[in-house]
């Protein structure tokens, strides 16, 4: 898998307040999730038994829940030469995590960006490709 963002994750564990475990704890996880592929939540359970899925985010508990990493994950496809990637979203530690704003602030039950259907770029070259007259037309121009 690939993760977007290591910086993220970095900025948390460089924080004077934290306590130096943090580093390992999340360079672990970085580690853990870089040398997985996950096609699913359940094989993603398999590494992550604790992780939970939360609207189209997914919450990792790291360090017997000392902290939490809450990712996007889009999962590998073999039919693709793509690795999945975990978008690192938010780290935080248990005591901002139980404020529970984090959902919202996440985006965690909006729906994913999506993409252009191929019908709908299909029909957006068609138009392009028209005269200029024609588009004019088309527009009300």
């Amino acid at each position: 898998m690939r993760v977007i963002s290591k910086k993220t994750l970095r900025m948390f564990w460089e924080d004077p307040k934290r306590p130096e475990t943090t580093r390992t704890l999340l360079a672990s996880w970085y580690k853990t999730v870089v040398a997985a592929t996950w096609h699913h939540f359940a094989e993603l359970r398999q590494t992550f038994n604790s992780a939970d899925q939360v609207g189209n985010c997914v919450v990792f508990n790291v360090g017997h829940n000392r902290y939490r990493v809450i990712g996007r994950v889009l999962y590998a496809d073999d039919e693709k030469p793509l690795p999945g990637v975990v978008y690192v979203l938010r780290v935080m530690d248990h005591e901002e995590y139980d404020e529970n704003r984090w959902p919202d602030q996440c985006g965690c039950h909006d729906p994913p960006p999506g993409k252009a259907t191929a019908k709908k770029k299909k029909a957006g070259r068609r138009r392009l490709n028209q005269p200029p007259q024609r588009r004019a037309k088309q527009h009300g121009e």
